[in-house]
């Protein structure tokens, strides 16, 4: 089944996808320029985010640009029109949906149901998302629904970010070869892999047993095979040297930095030799300290708390001592041309500071 929601949210929904695309292409720029005029006032660059913020704290336009950023996310989902009242109109159909799920015909569907949910995945409501992914299943048709418009300058091309990923991460996977998507929601991540590889093994894991079901159904709908599995991205009950590909996407960047590094560990151990750990997530914001300033903003306004913590981690050591000879992490195009001529230097309009994170497991082991 497809997510149809109501004439009126459906006008709503596209009235904020106006709006964030204004404060993207519009608000964005100007308020570079902004920030270029202060600082020529000032008489030199400031050498942090934090002196970014401080001085732009009286700027007007700033001031608009983090309140539209903040309350645009509210519009989204809670507004009477929002995508959460207007799922709620439909809830027994969503409902019966995911519990009633068809028999495995491809794939698998794995649920704990006394898996001990993170303190750092309960207590936050990461994207502004009430409630968070896992309390009910309106939360991942919310979560799927939602993601139309989390990277709007994408546009009907969004979907092809995964592709794109997933060409990348699986570039030199063998025919037969296995892979195990961390992190991997409601699917969207997880699917590419499915489609583009049939011939691979593919897995997913989650914490939230409502995208778990929502995943496994859309991937019955699509007709690809995958084994999904409710389970702690931190230490799953895979055997050693399982997989040829681990990956995640926009996995690290939610959870604090213990995490991220039992996450390094646990694809370490789950890779067979000569396998590869990539992850797309975001760091190392291009356009120096404004571009810093506007991401660690984002987290703050987005309700994202280890956002910037992992932008200030030395990911590459991190890997190193995860065990990982053979370290890399590059800039990735979003869709064709994000990055430019200057990759380093500040983009024409926001985007996020898409990034491959991995490393590969060398030796005998």
């Amino acid at each position: 089944m497809s997510i149809a929601l109501p004439f009126e949210s459906q006008a709503h929904q596209e009235y904020v996808l106006g709006l964030k695309l204004h404060w993207t292409r519009r608000l964005f720029p100007a308020l570079y320029q902004e920030y270029q005029r202060l600082v020529a006032e000032r008489g030199s660059t400031p050498a942090s985010a934090d002196e970014v913020e401080a001085m732009m704290r009286r700027s007007t336009l700033y001031q608009y640009f983090g309140w539209l950023e903040r309350h645009l996310q509210q519009l989204k989902y809670v507004h009477p029109r929002g995508i959460l009242p207007a799922l709620k109109e439909q809830e027994a159909l969503l409902d019966a949906a995911l519990e009633a799920l068809p028999e495995p015909r491809l794939g698998s569907l794995r649920l704990d149901p006394s898996l001990a949910l993170p303190e750092y995945y309960t207590d936050v409501d990461y994207h502004q998302h009430p409630g968070g992914v896992w309390s009910d299943n309106l939360d991942a048709f919310a979560y799927e629904y939602g993601a139309q418009t989390t990277t709007p300058t994408l546009g009907d091309r969004h979907a092809d970010l995964h592709y794109r990923f997933a060409m990348a991460a699986a570039q030199r996977l063998a025919p037969g070869a296995k892979i195990l998507d961390l992190g991997c929601g409601f699917g969207k991540s997880t699917l590419p892999f499915a489609v583009l590889f049939p011939e691979a093994e593919v897995s997913g894991v989650d914490l939230s047993a409502p995208c778990l079901k929502l995943a496994h159904l859309r991937a019955e709908q699509e007709g690809v095979k995958v084994a999904f599995s409710q389970q702690n991205a931190e230490h799953t009950d895979f055997a050693d040297a399982s997989f040829d590909l681990v990956t995640s996407t926009m996995l690290l960047h939610e959870v604090p930095p213990p995490a991220v590094r039992a996450i390094f560990r646990e694809a370490y151990r789950l890779l067979r030799p000569g396998g590869w750990f990539i992850s797309l997530d975001f760091y190392d914001p291009p356009g120096g300290v404004f571009g810093q300033f506007i991401h660690y903003g984002h987290s703050v306004r987005n309700n994202e708390p280890f956002m910037r913590p992992l932008c200030e981690m030395d990911l590459r050591q991190e890997l190193r001592e995860a065990g990982f000879a053979t370290v890399r992490i590059e800039a990735f195009e979003e869709k064709p041309g994000a990055l430019g001529s200057d990759p380093a230097g500040m983009p024409p309009e926001w985007r996020f500071p898409w990034a491959l994170i991995g490393g590969q497991k060398t030796g005998k082991e």
